[in-house]
């Protein structure tokens, strides 16, 4: 991998480029969003996430040993390990089965593979899949999807995975509650029978975590749709029939789960075009936020006269971040005349070496050339 980057570093003549803007406009609206809401957590940026419901640990970190000692989860993170360690061809980890951490590690491992973002998920989707018939409960899908479904209510069928997940997930969510309650009328022959029941009651239909343990300890937004977000949605939708929308927010590390509602496509899902958590180690993270925003600004999504209204930072500053190589590149761009229509080189051919550069870092791809728009962008540069 290192002569790779070597070899790709070497051919670049230029580099990244920069969006003529102002630092005076990104510190005024950058200071204007925190005037509106002073109190705002930027979890992604390194901020301590809020955490109610568990006790948390002097380094700010969450105590989830009362949720890791239930069977329920023991038996899922080993079932869950199984079935990454098959997608990836071996075990390096040495810790127990049934230790939450030690799945990290097969889960890096699958965004590390070779391919793009797509290919991410479609492992991601292999391993969701495998998780019933792995417990000798694969029949449940189909009987689902092709009879429950048809004959119960949606608030019904919502309010079903509701308690699933709530009840089987909080060791890799954290605990969650229902959201989103809807009134549905008690049948008036139990109200006759029972004069205490109410005349509605309220069921909730989607759910909510806190503070996400995947996200936050995966510590990556590209993993976090790659690895989750993207292959839940279409794992639900597929063998059940469901339509999920997962909403991850990444100022506060919660994440809502939103049954019967229909994902918009990735390239417009705001989980997908944001920024590089600012902890994140990897070396290319600058140039593909370069890159990402570039395609923001092609789409007209999430950014305004030049600044990502996200985090108030034009491309420049985010190209800022960018390898030691590119930061050189970006030197001389001023001299070289103007910008590639691409927006982050100044040749076709430094954009393309620095997509594939990116690209074979695997989880530092959370879209790639092969999804709607950001084909377009490409081909189009």
């Amino acid at each position: 991998a290192a002569e790779r980057v070597s070899r790709v570093s070497a051919r670049r003549t230029r580099g990244v480029a920069v969006l003529a803007s102002s630092e005076r406009r990104v510190t005024a609206h950058a200071a204007s969003a925190s005037a509106q809401d002073p109190g705002a957590c930027s979890a992604w940026r390194g901020d301590t996430p809020p955490q109610s419901s568990l006790p948390v640990n002097a380094d700010g970190s969450v105590d989830y040993s009362s949720i890791d000692a239930s069977p329920i989860s023991k038996v899922l993170i080993r079932t869950i390990r199984g079935l990454l360690v098959e997608e990836v061809g071996k075990d390096t980890d040495p810790r127990p089965w049934d230790v939450f951490d030690a799945v990290l590690t097969p889960v890096r491992e699958v965004n590390d593979m070779d391919g793009t973002a797509r290919d991410v998920t479609v492992r991601a989707k292999r391993v969701f899949a495998g998780i019933l018939p792995a417990l000798y409960i694969g029949w449940v899908p189909p009987i689902w999807k092709n009879a429950i479904s048809k004959v119960a209510p949606q608030w019904a069928s919502n309010y079903a995975f509701v308690l699933v997940f709530t009840t089987l997930f909080p060791w890799l969510m954290g605990p969650m509650e229902g959201i989103d309650h809807v009134d549905v009328p008690v049948p008036e022959s139990l109200r006759k029978a029972f004069k205490f029941l109410p005349e509605t009651v309220k069921v909730p239909q989607a759910i909510k975590a806190e503070r996400c343990r995947f996200l936050e300890q995966s510590g990556c937004a590209s993993v976090c749709v790659n690895s989750c977000k993207a292959p839940s949605q279409e794992w639900l939708g597929e063998d059940f029939g469901m339509d999920l929308h997962i909403q991850p927010n990444y100022d506060d590390f919660s994440c809502q789960w939103k049954f019967d509602v229909k994902p918009p496509p990735l390239y417009e899902d705001a989980a997908v075009m944001v920024p590089c958590f600012t902890n994140c180690p990897s070396e290319y993270k600058g140039e593909k936020d370069a890159w990402r925003q570039a395609a923001r600004i092609k789409s007209g999504f999430g950014v305004e006269n030049g600044v990502d209204v996200y985090t108030g930072e034009t491309l420049e500053a985010i190209a800022r971040r960018a390898s030691e190589a590119a930061k050189a590149d970006a030197a001389i761009v001023p001299s070289a005349g103007g910008y590639a229509t691409d927006g982050t080189a100044v040749s076709e051919k430094g954009f393309i070496d620095r997509v594939e550069t990116v690209k074979s870092g695997g989880k530092c791809w959370s879209v790639d050339e092969a999804r709607a728009v950001m084909g377009e962008v490409r081909t189009k540069a």
